[in-house]
């Protein structure tokens, strides 16, 4: 799969670049965010005023922050996207989506996608946040950010967001047949779409891979479970096309702390030329 996912990125370039197919295509930048919180900004917090500042500058800058279940109709269907879709996605589930982000989120009009460990919503239902500083949502919350209409919910693992016998997140271990290895990660990914479901009546169509750690195998696998999309932590913008195979392995746009948003999504498409 990544050898036709660069054929199908070659083709989709010629699509883009060649005289009156630019419709044809589309760019997506995809921002990854986890933490807000002013405490200890980092690589994975940003704070509540820089998120607000993104916002305004995407839409000063023209751009409209789309869902994932728009991305997908737009390739299944040919449902219209905007001129600049964006995707804005959260990594996690930690309390700051609801208590930080959604009041953000509401004033600009804007939806995320929430990229949701259903292990730590399982862990911290039962015992509490405790202290709010990288809390994960429990379900109740989790519930009302569905609720909201700003907030789509996907499956980022039940407990794979945590390194284990000499494997990080979907990493095939060493010495594991490749029917053990299907048979472990669709244990999991499929208690986490369960989990979800029961607890929020969503069903997720995309998984966000923990610690962006993919393969080959990975794609195949969750293709097989039904999956209609993977976000990794690859940097750069998309190309959507009319082939579903462009909502595999779809890259994005870490958003850290002190980061400049212009500038990265800048350098964003500037390599997408080069790839």
């Amino acid at each position: 799969m990544l050898r036709s996912c660069f054929l199908l990125t070659m083709t989709a370039l010629a699509l883009l670049f060649s005289p009156g197919a630019r419709e044809e295509a589309v760019i997506l930048p995809i921002l990854m965010y986890h933490d807000v919180g002013d405490a200890a900004p980092g690589k994975d917090r940003v704070t509540p005023e820089e998120l607000r500042s993104d916002l305004l500058w995407l839409r000063e800058a023209g751009y409209d922050p789309v869902t994932m279940g728009q991305v997908i109709a737009f390739v299944d269907e040919g449902a219209p996207l905007p001129d600049r879709p964006v995707v804005l996605s959260f990594d996690d589930g930690y309390y700051s989506a609801f208590d930080r982000v959604l009041p953000l989120l509401r004033e600009a009009g804007a939806p995320m996608v929430l990229s949701v460990i259903a292990g730590s919503a399982d862990e911290f239902s039962a015992y509490g946040p405790g202290n709010a500083r990288f809390a994960h949502l429990a379900w109740p919350q989790l519930r009302e950010l569905a609720g909201s209409g700003l907030a789509e919910l996907q499956n980022h693992s039940y407990d794979l967001h945590r390194p284990r016998g000499g494997g990080w997140g979907c990493d095939r271990l060493p010495g594991e047949s490749r029917g053990a290895y299907a048979r472990r990660l669709a244990s999991d990914v499929l208690r986490a779409q369960e989990r979800i479901w029961t607890e929020t009546g969503r069903q997720c169509a995309v998984f966000t891979y923990p610690y962006g750690r993919y393969s080959e195998e990975s794609e195949e696998i969750l293709q097989e479970l039904g999956f209609r999309a993977t976000l990794t932590c690859d940097f750069g913008v998309n190309l959507l096309t009319g082939d579903p195979d462009c909502l595999f392995g779809l890259k994005r746009i870490c958003r850290s702390h002190g980061a400049d948003l212009a500038a990265l999504l800048e350098e964003a498409r500037t390599s997408l030329k080069w790839r």
